[in-house]
């Protein structure tokens, strides 16, 4: 008996050792992978300096109806100005996101080190849902600096000679397609991040088993 007792004892902990080894390989794995989401961090000061200039831009145009025609120059000029700045925090973000790529395509590299079939699957979901929400973030970026570019186009023509109302309501029309195109990518981009988040629970959940 004692020696039956004994090789169950010695099974139990070689067990123990084996799932206590895996879950440091998981943990491994996760832990370069959350280093995404602290250099993502940085996108926070870039947002909030976005909005300020957003809203600055708000004030700005509401203000075009109701302008005299010798402001026009003066109202385009600082339009322009805040549309080039705005411009420089959205190639910050990208700058941001790519590093936050390259990071979680090293993290990814040690999922092979990971020998549980289970947490394997699990690490290789969070990359997936990571690499879906990458290639949003690309098409988010990309419809931004459409949105831009027409609004550039805009504040030019406001400082033009030949200053035409109808080119001014044809820009208009193109820039509210673009606004709805930048609101539609902006809920995808919501959808992703919100379904990157639920793998990473759900791997997180296995630390707390």
């Amino acid at each position: 008996m004692r020696k039956i007792a004994g090789s169950m004892i010695a099974g139990l902990i070689f067990i123990l050792g084996a799932c206590s080894s895996e879950m440091d390989e998981l943990e491994d794995f996760y832990t370069d992978f959350q280093e995404t989401l602290e250099i993502e961090e940085e996108i926070r000061d870039i947002s909030s300096d976005y909005n300020a200039l957003e809203n600055e831009r708000g004030q700005i145009q509401d203000n075009l109806s109701t302008a005299e025609r010798s402001e026009l120059t003066d109202m385009g000029e600082a339009l322009e100005t805040n549309t080039e700045e705005r411009l420089e925090l959205i190639r910050a973000e990208e700058a941001v996101m790519a590093e936050s790529e390259e990071k979680a395509a090293e993290a990814a590299e040690g999922i092979e080190d990971i020998d549980n079939e289970e947490y394997r699957q699990h690490a290789e979901g969070l990359i997936t849902a990571a690499d879906e929400r990458y290639d949003v973030h690309d098409d988010l970026m990309n419809v931004f600096g459409r949105v831009l570019d027409k609004e550039m186009g805009l504040f030019e023509h406001l400082q033009s000679e030949e200053l035409s109302q109808d080119t001014i309501d044809d820009r208009i029309n193109t820039l509210n397609e673009e606004y709805e195109a930048l609101t539609e990518t902006q809920d995808e981009f919501a959808t992703a991040t919100e379904r990157l988040n639920e793998v990473k629970n759900e791997v997180y959940s296995i630390f707390a088993e």
